[in-house]
């Protein structure tokens, strides 16, 4: 029975072997009279994906990478096409790109051959033809190479190699177990021409190049360029003289703002928007913000910028308080970003202190795509940082539009601006939003149709800072809406110690600490605030009514707690 056993599992590795060998000869065959090779390469993630997507071309020592294009994707006019080529005989790579502009840049740097692999695995078919298996190490990354003589003469890799390439044509690379690149067919060339081009067009390093390359699809729009906002008395000129791309000082000076103008139909793009900001004078960290000016509706914030009193108000105790809240006719200005300034950098990093070594600016991102809708076409655009300073801070804006994700979730991106608390008029006689000590915040919004998982892109933080303020004291922060509670929060930041080299004129404490180390009521010196996205779900057309709830903590001598607040309704149609 045992001999038996082993004459069949005998002739079954005869019959694989004998196979196998058929198979081989039959490639080799049909490449025999060969000019040149081409190999057909499909690519899969995680199980998904296996349709032919790219080719590889061997000539004699020259090969060229092209990605396989749908039959149904035609090629487009003022878009980045690029080749990807090995030269074998001095082993480099090559890369060339015609960027959108029209604009040639190449880059190409140098591999080595037939080392460098950390373990070697056991051999392997693939399409017939006997593989050696290569296992390396690259950037914590672990890739599998399939790799084959068998079609002497011909060496070539469906990648540029970073690391040492295998002496040999390859069929096969799995990375991280997940990410596999496989040859589904291996096809004869008749052409004799060298495939490597002749105009390289710009050299550059290599990661210029890639720079180049991911970059060459973004909308930059330098919105303010080292602006000064200080406390300087200055207020808007008249509106008839308003212009188009002019910057423009209000609200005492500690506001800047500019109409520019931004593409026409952005929803297929992602936002970002990055300020750069610096001392030239105040030595305090201060509440800052970015905000657009929405002017769809009869009243508008530059109408507050002349008058407060002209656009509406709610009241609470014996106080109006203008501009905080939208309402039929009026819309606030819709913040798109929440930053707070550190102390003094830049103006006061002669301050010495062991182990510190301060920044030249601070550098705040944000991504804003969310509100998009009032991020296209002609729009105000200001910025503020509250400062009582003559010389005060200088900031930068720019935003930057990229092509969106194949995967981001479809639809037009809709926000409605809800209300606004920062006070950004504070220097030109604005109130402090001290209203949470005995009242919350109401605000009542419209939709003429349904809408599907609604969100609210909520921006709060805490203010009054001495010991007993809202600044340094955890507080819950309650949403409703239609009076259901949505949810109920403490919103803390306890990494601020993080950003020490922010903030060269920070207090420094008997007990070690600094100023600029303290927890806060989301938000530390040096940072951007991140929004909180709140699930308020489908919500019904109609009238609706939003509101917060915040038990701000009493006066103490002079000085107040306060909250400063945004919310925008978000959601896709």
């Amino acid at each position: 029975m045992k001999n038996r056993l082993f004459l069949v599992v005998a002739m079954i590795c005869m019959a694989m072997t004998t196979n196998a060998a058929t198979n081989t000869k039959s490639v080799i065959k049909k490449l025999k009279k060969a000019k040149g090779v081409e190999v057909v390469f499909a690519s899969s993630y995680k199980g998904r994906g296996g349709k032919p997507s790219l080719s590889m071309k061997i000539v004699g020592d020259q090969v060229a990478l092209e990605r396989i294009r749908p039959a149904d994707m035609p090629e487009k006019e003022g878009v980045l096409k690029t080749g990807t080529y090995q030269d074998w005989a001095s082993t480099t790579n090559r890369q060339v790109a015609t960027l959108p502009s029209g604009k040639v840049i190449s880059t190409s740097y140098n591999f080595k051959v037939g080392e460098g692999f950390v373990k070697e695995l056991d051999d392997d078919v693939v399409l017939g033809l006997p593989c050696h298996v290569w296992r390396y190490n690259i950037n914590s990354n672990t890739v599998d190479v399939w790799w084959t003589t068998a079609i002497e003469g011909y060496r070539g890799a469906p990648q540029l190699f970073n690391y040492t390439a295998p002496d040999g044509v390859v069929l096969k690379t799995v990375r991280n177990g997940d990410s596999v690149t496989e040859a589904v067919a291996i096809n004869p060339l008749t052409q004799t021409d060298g495939l490597i081009p002749t105009n390289w067009g710009e050299a550059m390093e290599s990661f210029e190049y890639q720079y180049a390359c991911n970059h060459c699809y973004d909308i930059n729009y330098r919105i303010f360029d080292q602006q000064a906002v200080k406390f300087s008395g200055e207020k808007l000129p008249e509106p008839s003289s308003l212009e188009a791309d002019k910057q423009y000082s209000a609200g005492g000076g500690t506001i800047i703002l500019k109409k520019v103008k931004l593409p026409e139909n952005a929803h297929d793009r992602d936002i970002y928007a990055t300020l750069t900001q610096y001392s030239v004078g105040d030595a305090y960290d201060r509440t800052g913000s970015v905000f657009v000016i929405p002017t769809d509706k009869e009243k508008s914030f530059l109408d507050a910028m002349y008058k407060l009193e002209s656009v509406p108000a709610f009241k609470s105790g014996d106080v109006d308080y203008h501009a905080l809240v939208s309402t039929p006719e009026y819309n606030v200005p819709l913040e798109l970003m929440r930053f707070f300034t550190g102390f003094g950098v830049r103006q006061f990093n002669y301050n010495k202190v062991p182990g510190q070594e301060w920044v030249d600016s601070v550098k705040y991102e944000l991504n804003v795509s969310p509100l998009v809708d009032y991020l296209q076409g002609e729009v105000w655009i200001g910025a503020y940082i509250g400062n009582w300073d003559a010389n005060g801070h200088k900031i930068s804006l720019t935003l930057t539009y990229h092509p969106a994700d194949d995967d981001a979730p479809g639809g037009i991106r809709r926000c409605i601006p809800l209300f606004n608390t920062v006070n950004l008029l504070e220097q030109d006689g604005q109130p402090y939003p001290t209203f949470m000590l005995n009242d919350n915040l109401k605000t009542k919004f419209h939709l003429d149709k349904p809408v599907k998982k609604a969100k609210l892109l909520y921006v709060t933080t805490g203010h009054g800072g001495w010991g007993g303020g809202d600044e340094f004291n955890q507080k819950i922060n309650t949403i409703s809406l239609d009076g259901k509670q949505v949810i109920s929060f403490i919103p803390w930041r306890d990494d601020c110690g993080t950003y020490r080299n922010n903030s060269p004129c920070s207090g420094n404490f008997s007990n070690g600490l600094s100023s600029s180390d303290l927890s806060r009521s989301n938000w530390c010196p040096g940072t951007v605030t991140n929004p909180e996205y709140i699930y308020l779900g489908d919500l019904e057309a109609g009238d609706h009514e939003l509101t917060v709830d915040i038990p701000q903590g009493a006066p103490e001598g002079g000085s107040n707690s306060y909250w400063c607040l945004s919310g925008t309704i978000i959601y896709n149609e």
